[in-house]
């Protein structure tokens, strides 16, 4: 994201970049150490992303991505870039109401990254057929109710919905968007993981694999307001 960003946007605090579903907000304080004017969005409240932002000069804004107009309160064209990283397979109420909103916020030509699961791979094809769950938060799905007394609630945890390369497309051109590149990447590594699968994640074929749609599990789409 960094690097795409770089290459469009010198970093200055003029370039006002807005990152959605912000979490623990270090891809926020990233972009602030680079210089650009940043705006962080997310649904909860967390004491320590606070201290973060407030040391850092960024801007938080408390939004339900489920709700139909969740940036009510931002003014139109007020973003050049907007990063969504593993944001839009939570959102259960209106995925396309979102993007358009989206799209409104942005300034003309702004620069969207977006980051979601890839689920057209091999690996899925197989737990299909294993009979598991393809998506992450299949209990909680079952478990946990939707809404209350009219109000969308945000599930973290939850994935309704994981888009296709073509539903992707559609959801990204519906909402003004023209789609520039689309690349497809692995998972990184931890030390939780075992030694033999973080041995394999550094070697060049399985990075090559991870590059392409059967083995990648995410997709990277840059696409450009219209």
């Amino acid at each position: 994201m960094m690097c795409d960003v770089l290459a469009r946007y010198v970093p200055d605090p003029g370039v006002r970049v807005l990152d959605v579903g912000c979490f623990n907000g270090y891809i926020s304080f990233l972009f602030s150490q680079l210089g650009y004017s940043v705006t962080a969005t997310d649904v909860y409240e967390s004491g320590d992303r606070e201290r973060l932002f407030a040391e850092s000069s960024i801007e938080f804004v408390l939004a339900n991505l489920n709700d139909l107009d969740p940036f009510n309160r931002v003014r139109s064209d007020s973003f050049d870039v907007v990063l969504m990283g593993e944001v839009v397979e939570h959102v259960l109420n209106w995925p396309l109401g979102l993007m358009r909103n989206i799209a409104r916020i942005m300034r003309p030509g702004g620069l969207l990254i977006v980051t979601t699961p890839n689920p057209s791979t091999v690996m899925n094809a197989m737990r299909l057929l294993l009979d598991r769950s393809l998506l992450w938060g299949g209990r909680e799905f079952i478990e946990m109710p939707k809404s209350d007394s009219g109000r969308m609630i945000c599930h973290g945890t939850i994935h309704y919905r994981e888009y296709n390369a073509e539903e992707m497309r559609y959801l990204l051109d519906a909402a003004g968007f023209r789609v520039k590149q689309r690349r497809y990447l692995g998972m990184g590594s931890s030390p939780a993981q075992a030694v033999v699968k973080r041995l394999l994640k550094r070697s060049p074929i399985v990075n090559w694999l991870m590059s392409v749609r059967l083995f990648g599990r995410t997709q990277y789409l840059v696409a450009r307001r219209g």
